[in-house]
């Protein structure tokens, strides 16, 4: 990791190749130049580049981009908006859209049409990419979306296994990462299939992978020792990691790791935090669930814990340290109000500059800043109509 040592001295060499004077013709001062332009928007920044060389130089500089991102997050979000018309058909039909928003405002920055269609989507994020894909078909159609240039790639249908296209599909997924190694982006896909009477029979995943722009189909993988879980999982560092498909109560017990460089499922499995000791005798009357994120890079375990009735509700933040080691660090505790009988799902997004949680308080579909350091929280914004947010970790800059 960079020292501030070492970034300050790319920003004063980047500031040595800038030449600003003000309105009196005097220099202006690039520390102050740069520090301004950081506070703008992106969308007025992009203007900003045609009012001189050394600007252009600078507002495209990866430096500035990397720190303009860190001051303007942007949450991410897949909408479904109803359309219009007669019969059944016309009404299910939804016109998907992926919306980037302020997070602290809830003002939508750009908005990207992706298709029309009746069935459910799920949205896959990391880094500058999206991968918008279609739930519970054989045949999934998945489309990966570069949100600053609005490109779209349609991933093909070909290679992946049909032999138990007569059974009963329950849930497919997709799950897309970089591998550093070699700077590629990858999915993951994940079908699982009931091999019996509807949720009766023996379930069956089946676990595909494809280089996004390079292969022409799908590479059947083999599976992991256990079966994995449709929405606990994340990608660090070009891993993609998942808890178990068993009762949340006691899933964080062992994570599988999927390396998308190898292509490989590593061995042995990662121990989660808590190994389901988390529950104790007094406990009796809470309920606990787990799941998985990616919070500024690092892994971390979320554990949401709340009592039948409501009155006692936190989610407690577990950071992988080293994973060789399976160190894991509890940093945060998050304690919130009950909503009566309603319950909530806190799930973070991110820690933002001035060291407050980002927060997607499902169930009241709104945003919310945790303070760690003074225990409050502040509502940001609200956000309806909003199915599987994110972070987008890209810069419109680009």
């Amino acid at each position: 990791m960079e020292s501030e040592l070492q970034r300050n001295a790319k920003r004063s060499e980047l500031h040595a190749h800038l030449t600003v004077t003000a309105s009196d013709g005097l220099p202006l001062s690039k520390d102050l130049l740069f520090e301004v332009l950081l506070r703008l928007p992106a969308k007025v920044l992009c203007r900003f580049r045609l009012v001189c060389r050394s600007w252009r130089s600078l507002i495209s500089d990866p430096i500035f981009v990397k720190a303009h991102s860190s001051r303007h997050p942007l949450v991410v979000g897949l909408r479904y908006v109803p359309m219009s018309g007669r019969g059944w058909r016309s009404r299910r039909r939804h016109d998907h859209q992926i919306q980037l928003l302020d997070p602290f405002s809830g003002n939508v920055l750009r908005r990207i049409r992706t298709r029309q269609s009746w069935r459910d989507h799920e949205l896959s994020t990391h880094l500058g990419l999206l991968c918008i894909s279609e739930r519970g078909r054989a045949q999934e159609e998945a489309t990966v979306l570069n949100p600053a240039t609005g490109e779209l790639l349609m991933l093909p249908t070909t290679g992946i296994v049909t032999k138990y296209k007569d059974k009963s599909m329950t849930w497919s997924t997709c799950v897309l990462g970089w591998v550093p190694s070699t700077g590629e982006y990858k999915v993951l896909r994940v079908c699982r299939y009931n091999d019996g009477p509807y949720l009766d029979g023996d379930r069956v995943q089946i676990y595909h992978v494809i280089t996004v722009g390079r292969d022409a189909s799908w590479r059947v993988k083999p599976c992991p020792p256990v079966q994995v879980a449709k929405e606990a999982r994340a990608v660090i560092n070009g891993v993609a990691y998942f808890l178990m498909d068993i009762d949340p109560a006691r899933s964080n017990g062992v994570i599988a790791a999927f390396d998308l460089a190898t292509e490989e499922w590593r061995h042995p499995m990662l121990r989660g935090p808590l190994n389901g000791h988390c529950i104790r005798a007094k406990d009796e009357d809470r309920r606990s669930s787990f799941d998985l994120t990616d919070l500024n890079g690092c892994l971390v375990s979320i554990c949401r814990t709340w009592s039948y009735c409501f009155d006692k509700c936190s989610v407690d933040l577990w950071f992988l340290a080293d994973v060789d080691k399976e160190l894991w660090i509890k940093q945060y505790s998050l304690r919130y109000a009950p909503f009566g009988d309603l319950a909530r799902i806190f799930t973070p997004l991110a820690i933002l500059d001035d060291e407050r949680i980002l927060m997607w308080v499902q169930g009241a579909e709104e945003l919310r800043a945790y303070d760690p350091r003074t225990s409050t929280w502040t509502n940001l914004s609200m956000i309806d109509n909003i199915f599987h947010i994110g972070m987008y970790q890209g810069s419109l800059l680009c």
